[in-house]
């Protein structure tokens, strides 16, 4: 079969620019000597086989939303496939961060960091029937009630203030109890014990997973505060600075 060129914008655009990574890590990152140029080459038709059924490819191409792209590409002897390909031909969606440079396969995970840039807690994130359903873990918070948020913006390294204010696409009052809330992103406190630890699970009921949906959380954050937020003031419950914080993928 005679072997395609690709241009680099077809390679960079499905390989490197976000569209499209990698299994469990971008190009550029198992790659730092890798250039655009070294992309300029054939690949050819890759076999593809999913419990046992053939799904491969005719030409071995890979429709990058609506861009020709190939499967696959050889590099330094390592081969390399579209994370998102796969995740489409197993059926399980796929989530990227850029902030984080981080892959989530099936449901978005979000790590949260504190102001220092140290890992201090995980998320993941459900569609349910009932609305999104948040599992948070974290540590090195202080004992006793935190707020607990989704935030409009993604986090800009660890400056959580970048994550602008809470979710509000309808345009609500702050608080699950005011008589005119809430925000789509306010969730109940979270509440650490004597170890700082805590773990729990909260609902969304007007959040959504979906892309294009206005009251989507992808894209956004999640921060923990340093207090109690009383569910009633504008705008954050007077629940104090935001101590913890991540980004969900999209």
């Amino acid at each position: 079969m005679k072997k395609r060129k690709y241009e680099t914008k077809h390679m960079a655009g499905a390989f490197l620019a976000g569209a499209v990574l990698f299994s469990g890590f971008s190009l550029a990152a198992a790659s730092p000597d890798l250039t655009l140029d070294s992309l300029k080459q054939s690949a050819a038709k890759l076999s593809v086989y999913v419990n046992g059924e053939d799904k491969s490819t005719t030409n071995g191409e890979y429709d990058n939303a609506g861009a020709a792209a190939p499967e696959y590409i050889l590099h330094n002897d390592t081969t390399y496939v579209p994370v998102r390909m796969v995740s489409e031909l197993v059926n399980q969606p796929v989530y990227w961060d850029e902030e984080s440079h981080s892959i989530s396969l099936g449901v978005p995970a979000v790590p949260l960091f504190n102001a220092e840039g140290e890992e201090a807690g995980f998320a993941t994130l459900e569609q349910t029937d009932e609305g999104v359903v948040v599992k948070v873990t974290a540590t090195g918070l202080t004992p006793g009630k935190h707020g607990f948020h989704v935030h409009e913006n993604p986090v800009q390294g660890t400056d959580f203030e970048t994550a602008g204010g809470h979710f509000n696409p309808t345009d609500k009052h702050h608080g699950l109890e005011h008589p005119e809330g809430s925000h789509v992103g306010d969730m109940h406190n979270l509440e650490a014990g004597q170890d700082g630890m805590v773990e729990a699970e909260v609902l969304l009921p007007e959040a959504t997973l979906e892309k294009e949906d206005a009251h989507s959380v992808l894209g956004r954050s999640l921060i923990i505060h340093a207090g109690e937020d009383d569910h009633m003031t504008d705008p954050s419950g007077d629940s104090g600075g935001r101590v913890l914080g991540g980004n969900i993928p999209e």
